[in-house]
């Protein structure tokens, strides 16, 4: 198991929801982590706040990800190679 990936288990084992920390999302998405940190705080993506690490729920950044590649304004996105 990744070391970024926190699973929260139910009694019968199953997982229930995945979060990633802001690092590794940033590493996997190319987003700036101080982006997705005003992501979180806006609550234009969802994430919980432990302590002050965020962790970020993975199915809402899929929805994001979706979300920002439908959108025809191309100054939402992650930096980089264009």
């Amino acid at each position: 198991m990744s070391p970024f990936v926190y699973p929260q288990e139910v009694a019968s084992g199953l997982v229930v929801e995945r979060f990633i920390t802001i690092n590794a999302a940033a590493a996997l998405t190319g987003y700036n982590p101080q982006n997705l940190r005003r992501l979180l705080r806006q609550g234009r993506l969802e994430g919980i706040k432990v302590g002050q690490q965020w962790l970020i729920d993975l199915d809402a950044l899929e929805a994001f990800l979706a979300w920002v590649a439908r959108s025809n304004d191309r100054r939402r996105g992650p930096r980089g190679d264009s």
